[in-house]
């Protein structure tokens, strides 16, 4: 089992996540935006928003914004 990670309003991360029972998706350069008790609310570099599920995070590094 893994441990869930939590990511923080208004950072910007790289992160790896679930989407559904077999997929694994990434995403660059994203920023969260809001967090409600079942999903973050992530925005792309472009300004598009996407929602995924708090326990669908695998993998965030948090990065530095220029």
């Amino acid at each position: 089992m893994q441990l869930p990670v939590e990511l923080e309003i208004g950072k910007t991360y790289d992160i790896a996540f679930s989407r559904g029972r077999y997929e694994i998706d990434y995403a660059n350069h994203v920023t969260c935006i809001k967090i409600t008790k079942k999903k973050y609310r992530l925005e792309r570099k472009d300004g598009t928003e996407f929602l995924i599920d708090n326990d669908g995070v695998l993998e965030a590094k948090e990065k530095e914004v220029k």
